[in-house]
């Protein structure tokens, strides 16, 4: 994980955002793209802020608890 970590790290300071993928596997995502470095970045926090509230709902389902609560 932490070898990951290091690894975007590297690579995000390395490449401009306007950087296109240097390897975009067709076979597994078919036509279907990101076009560079800004639209992976906000695609990867898109996905785990869907995916952490998805974790969250669970919980809450589970233990009653809510982590945020907004109110008017």
């Amino acid at each position: 994980y932490r070898q990951q970590i290091d690894l975007t790290n590297a690579i995000i300071t390395t490449n401009p955002l306007d950087a296109a993928p240097a390897w975009w596997p067709k076979e597994l995502f078919g036509d279907w793209r990101l076009d560079n470095l800004r639209e992976v970045i906000l695609h990867v926090l898109t996905e785990t802020a869907v995916h952490a509230g998805h974790l969250d709902a669970a919980r809450e389902l589970i233990d009653g608890r809510t982590w945020l609560v907004v109110t008017e």
